[in-house]
């Protein structure tokens, strides 16, 4: 048949799928119509461009002319970006879960021709295979359910329904205490591994928000419990397989449970959130290992996923030429050709850490303990490696991602006063805000190139936003904290439920989906809500309008049963519930344009969660925490203020420190 429909599109996933005989559609009015003219069933079948097993699955089934000659006459096929349509992934992930217990990806699911699911799954083999069946068999099946049993799913469907519309959080409650907070972490340290660090079991995530959560409490609370929970999980993942040892940058996720062997797409939002982690980790121990990770994935970051234009790719496929991980995997021959006998005094090879004969070098010294004389022999390994089949890049840029990925790079470069992380952060921003507009100025969720298209979504908003935060404290340009302000009051106006919390997707965003997604758990990122609630308290802390502070208080009021009952999936508002009740530590940096930088990377030096900074120069568009403040003689002075009650000026770095830590202390430690 050719081309399908696919050809055009501009998702690198669904061009994946261009040359399948699956008379595929992309999501949109066309194929609901086409459905319910048909009456026929649709399938919907969603995926990613860096996800191993969608690739199997489209080798093994969608390929086949068979298998698509019965899709395509028993259905409207629509193939799905998650990536590029969150709301969707959303919509019918919770379905999958409602119906079977279990989700992930690739994601098949059968909907009637409105667009209510009737039927899900993941992966299909092409034969029945370790209890699953085949997806023939599966095709078979749900069209004769359609055919023969329609008011049984038109029950199913529309039960489906209510639960999707539904938020599932229960009423109103109240803000979790400091001791809910604490019981809220023992739980999480009652499942880890103290031995390899992350939770127990397989497979292991790096789980970020969660290490937020117990990073928070080792800053603000002194917990050693939880400080040490992370430092093993920091210091095993990066000696581990999933980091790449070589080219740095962590892969998604390991399949064992000791960090060894990775499923190995590497994607941005990972190194977005383990730069903080490891260089936070380095400002509370001083752990020169962990700032050395920091650096290492943050040079990833710039040079592997950087894109001509200023923003991020969104991730490297876990495959090449067909087969997983084949750019990474090495047998014990290839390195003593590419790196002679050298290689064994900085990296090892491990049983566990074996995929079909190859294996997957893990560090044989501490973290950070290299040597010079192994940058010759990693040099060559990388050259080598050079002449494999290298995984794909997607390289449409993610508005919520790249936002967090410029925040990360800004905070280390801030820190290291290092112009080759400053620089990507600050053009990635202004890439944002200059492109991802659409041309009535509203904000949209991917960037391909410079065109731009699909709603913005909350995590993009709030992502963007707190970026903004970070930028003003870069430039010192009060204009960031006014986008921030305004992207703030857009997710207000376009996303807010009426019962404290905010959908993930605009009103009237995707009129096709059966119901509005409201995402609340933090799961591989922290969810759009608990990034809203962290923008909407330091608005507060930034304006003085009580109005965001009610906001951020009513979305934990609502979700923190939840939370404190369920903490491993609300870890990232966990670590805003920990800032909010120590309550913030304010720092006006009043200077000419640029002549701030000093203090503020004096106040930057250690790691204060709590910590919310505003720069004024004199301007109009100082934030109100910094406006009307001077600078005597011209020189930088910091005002450092606690419940907007501010201690005495001071020009002197020194004073500022010990003021920033007596305020700090008023918090309280404990915990």
């Amino acid at each position: 048949m050719g081309v399908n429909r696919l050809a055009q599109e501009s998702s690198l996933y669904l061009r994946q799928h261009r040359d399948n005989p699956v008379d595929w559609y992309p999501w949109g009015e066309e194929a609901f119509t086409a459905a319910r003219v048909q009456d026929r069933p649709v399938l919907l079948s969603v995926g990613y461009s860096t996800c191993h097993w969608c690739h199997v699955m489209a080798h093994e089934s969608f390929s086949d002319p068979e298998v698509a000659e019965l899709q395509n006459r028993l259905f409207v096929s629509i193939k799905v970006d998650r990536e590029e349509r969150p709301g969707v992934d959303r919509v019918y992930m919770e379905a999958l879960l409602a119906l079977t217990g279990s989700g992930g990806w690739p994601m098949t699911v059968f909907l009637l021709p409105d667009g209510r699911p009737y039927f899900a799954g993941t992966y299909f083999p092409p034969r029945d295979r370790g209890g699953l069946p085949a997806f023939r068999r599966v095709l078979v099946a749900a069209a004769a359910a359609y055919r023969d049993r329609r008011s049984d799913l038109e029950a199913t469907s529309q039960e489906l329904a209510r639960a999707l519309a539904a938020s599932g959080v229960g009423e109103r409650g109240v803000i979790p205490s400091r001791d809910d907070l604490a019981l809220a972490s023992a739980r999480v340290l009652g499942g880890w591994d103290l031995e390899h660090g992350g939770l127990r079991g397989s497979p292991k995530f790096p789980q970020a928000p969660l290490l937020e959560f117990l990073q928070a409490r080792a800053a603000l609370r002194g917990h050693r419990e939880s400080g040490r929970a992370v430092g093993l999980t920091l210091r095993r993942m990066a000696e581990g397989g999933i980091h790449d040892q070589l080219d740095g940058g962590f892969h998604r996720y390991s399949v064992d449970g000791r960090w060894g062997v990775p499923h190995f797409e590497k994607m941005l939002y990972d190194q977005a959130q383990l730069i903080p982690l490891y260089l936070h980790h380095w400002q509370l121990q001083r752990d020169e290992g962990a700032l050395a990770v920091a650096v290492q994935t943050a040079e990833f970051v710039v040079t592997r996923l950087g894109l001509p234009e200023g923003g991020f790719a969104a991730g490297l496929d876990a495959d090449s030429a067909g087969r997983e991980g084949l750019t990474y995997l090495w047998s014990r021959e290839q390195l003593e050709r590419a790196g002679g006998e050298g290689w064994r005094e900085f990296w090892r090879l491990e049983p566990y850490a074996r995929v079909d004969g190859d294996f997957v070098p893990q560090a044989a010294l501490p973290w950070g303990s290299l040597p010079p004389e192994a940058a010759e022999v990693r040099s060559s390994l990388l050259a080598a490696r050079a002449e494999r089949p290298q995984p794909q890049r997607d390289d449409k840029v993610v508005v919520a991602w790249n936002a967090q990925a410029a925040s990360a790079l800004a905070e280390l470069g801030l820190l290291l006063s290092e112009e080759r992380f400053l620089i990507p952060a600050l053009r990635c921003a202004l890439l944002l805000h200059r492109s991802a507009r659409d041309s009535e100025g509203g904000l949209t969720h991917v960037l391909y190139g410079s065109s731009s298209r699909l709603p913005a979504t909350l995590e993009d908003r709030a992502a963007l936003g707190l970026c903004g935060l970070w930028m003003h404290e870069l430039t010192g340009e009060g204009v960031w904290v006014e986008r921030a302000l305004e992207l703030a009051e857009s997710a207000e106006r376009l996303h807010r439920d009426g019962g404290g919390l905010w959908h993930e997707t605009a009103a009237g965003a995707d009129p096709l989906l059966p119901a509005r997604p409201t995402v609340v758990d933090d799961g591989a990122t922290r969810s759009g809500i608990s990034q809203m609630v962290s923008l909407c308290w330091r608005l507060w802390q930034l304006t003085g309008e009580g109005s965001w502070s009610e906001r951020a208080e009513a979305a934990a009021a609502r979700l923190g049963r939840a939370a404190t009952g369920r903490p491993l999936a609300f870890g990232g508002l966990l670590a805003d519930l920990e800032v909010m009740d120590v309550g913030a530590t304010q720092l006006a940096i009043t200077a000419a344009p640029g002549a701030h930088l000093p203090l503020l990377r004096r106040a930057r030096s250690h790691f204060l969660p709590a910590l919310v900074v505003a720069v004024g120069s004199g301007s109009e568009s100082d934030p109100p925490l910094a406006a009307g403040r001077s600078a005597p003689d011209g020189i930088p002075t910091a005002h450092v203020c606690r419940d907007f009650v501010c201690r005495m000026p001071t020009t002197l770095a020194e004073d500022m420190e010990e003021q920033l830590s007596a305020a700090g202390a008023a918090g309280g430690t404990g915990g």
